[in-house]
C-alpha cells in the first residue's frame, strides 16, 4: 500500500499547480436595461428598426430594413456583447452577422448615453467578389 503514496503525492502536487494557472471564473456580460427593446429609425436609412432581447443567458438582435410595402425582416441572430474593458461586465456595444446571399452584413450597435436612450447602428456590407459591387458602411441613430 505504501507504494501508492508517492504517485498520489505527485498527482496532488500537479493538481494544486493546475489550480494556480486555471483561468478565473468568467463573469457573464450583461447589457443595461435601456439597451433591451425596440429602437426605430426616425428617418430613412439602411434599417428601419432593431430589437434587442435577452435569450437563454445571452442576447439576440432582430433587424428590419425599409422595403415596400412592408419592412424586410433580416431575421434574428445572436448578439455578441462587448464591455469597455476586461475588468467590467456591463456591455454597451454588440455585434451580429447577417448573411443574405450575395452580401454579408455585420451590424454593430452601441447604446448612447443620453436622456432618452438611443442606439447608434453601423452596418458593414461586404459583397461577394462576383457581385461587382463595392463594400460599404452606413451609420444611423435609432430611438
Amino acid at each position: 500500500m505504501n507504494y501508492l503514496i508517492p504517485p498520489l503525492r505527485s498527482l496532488a502536487a500537479f493538481a494544486a499547480a493546475l489550480a494556480l494557472f486555471a483561468p478565473a471564473a468568467v463573469r457573464a456580460q450583461t447589457v443595461p436595461s435601456d439597451m433591451l427593446g425596440t429602437f426605430n429609425a426616425s428617418s430613412a436609412g439602411t434599417i428601419s428598426s432593431v430589437t434587442i432581447a435577452s435569450s437563454g443567458g445571452g442576447y439576440t438582435i432582430t433587424v428590419k430594413a425599409p422595403c415596400t410595402p412592408t419592412p424586410c425582416n433580416w431575421g434574428t441572430r445572436p448578439l455578441i456583447v462587448y464591455a469597455p474593458s476586461a475588468a467590467t461586465s456591463l456591455a454597451k456595444v454588440g455585434s451580429a452577422v447577417f448573411i443574405q446571399g450575395f452580401v454579408r452584413r455585420t451590424v454593430v450597435v452601441t447604446l448612447q448615453d443620453a436622456t432618452v436612450p438611443t442606439l447608434r447602428v453601423q452596418v458593414l456590407s461586404q459583397f461577394t467578389p462576383s457581385g461587382g459591387r463595392s463594400n460599404y458602411t452606413t451609420f444611423q441613430t435609432l430611438q
